[in-house]
């Protein structure tokens, strides 16, 4: 009997076919994501926490979160035949994948901004990638469910190259900002004498690895006959991908507590800030580098709670040896 899916298609709608193999696979992925979504919630409740308010980085996070879980429940309610195929299901599946790109990417650029002072590269940045996903993922949506309810074997064929092209292309986004976030730490500020600011880029130089090595898994796994075991790795990969970003953004708050970069106080309503200093030698001159790190202005929601928001601003002056001073440009 043949399946009505509400749209009139080029020939009868072919039922999936799941095999036990199938079947016992994707219920494994399923289990993996579950049992690593709660330990990854159990950071993002101690995020919230830590915040104390619910700004757009921890809004990003949960959702981030919830698409995730949405994606795997349908996915695999569709692949064990308790869901029937139609178009709820499909558009479940691709809203949630939106969500899923769409949150990673901005909390990736939001991570890269922070080491930015001027606002017009900010929000180029943002507005640039963000752009970027949206185009690729309306694009998606529209070749994606429209080959799924089966219309005609041109969606079927296009889904069938566009799913690698756009794999592809997210894995080059996700590797150049990282590149990215690694050349402006060292740049801006290990090369300035913030050494600590080194914990951070050698710890994003290995989870590159990581990262990229999920999106490479998620472009092999396109080759599996079976697209709905294909689809149980995509929030599995996403929800790994969350737990770097927020393992990061800890880590760039310790260093920056730990450096001595001052907050802005909302609570209190005041401006600190602290001095960072120490001595350098080259070519056997003794010269003594004292950084004044202060605020301006407030940084956008990210993942600086409302004691540590604040806005990167550095003069530094290196003495040499003689008593002249040389300004370096701020950060």
């Amino acid at each position: 009997m043949a399946i009505d899916v509400g749209f009139h298609t080029e020939h009868p709608f072919e039922e999936l076919i799941v095999s036990p193999g199938d079947l016992t696979l994707g219920s494994i992925v399923f289990g993996f994501f579950f049992g690593f979504a709660v330990h990854v919630t159990w950071g993002a409740i101690l995020e919230t926490r830590r915040a104390r308010r619910f700004s757009a980085y921890i809004f990003m996070i949960w959702l981030e979160i919830f698409a995730d879980v949405g994606f795997a429940i349908v996915a695999w309610s569709y692949l064990a035949k308790i869901f029937q195929p139609g178009l709820p299901v499909f558009l479940s599946i691709i809203v949630c994948w939106i969500c899923q790109v769409q949150c990673l990417m901005l909390i990736i650029v939001n991570r890269l901004c922070i080491l930015y002072s001027d606002e017009r590269q900010r929000r180029q940045l943002r507005f640039g990638v963000a752009g970027i996903v949206t185009l690729i993922s309306l694009s998606t949506a529209c070749i994606w469910i429209p080959a799924q309810l089966q219309i005609n074997h041109t969606y079927i064929w296009l889904n069938h190259w566009w799913d690698r092209f756009e794999k592809s292309i997210y894995l080059l986004l996700d590797l150049s900002l990282n590149i990215l976030f690694i050349r402006v730490v060292k740049t801006r500020l290990i090369n300035y004498g913030l050494k600590k600011y080194d914990r951070v880029m050698k710890f994003n130089e290995y989870i590159i690895f990581v990262s990229i090595g999920m999106d490479i898994l998620l472009l092999g796994v396109t080759a599996l006959h079976n697209g709905f075991v294909y689809c149980q790795f995509h929030p599995v990969v996403y929800i790994v991908k969350l737990h770097i970003e927020v393992s990061m953004s800890q880590l760039l708050i310790k260093v920056a507590r730990s450096t001595g970069i001052s907050v802005y106080n909302e609570d209190k309503g005041r401006i600190t800030s602290d001095t960072v200093s120490g001595n350098k030698t080259a070519n056997n001159v003794q010269v003594h580098v004292d950084t004044q790190v202060f605020t301006t202005r407030h940084i956008d929601d990210f993942e600086m709670s409302p004691r540590d928001h604040k806005d990167i601003a550095e003069a530094s002056s290196v003495n040499s040896g003689n008593g002249d001073t040389m300004k370096v440009s701020p950060v």
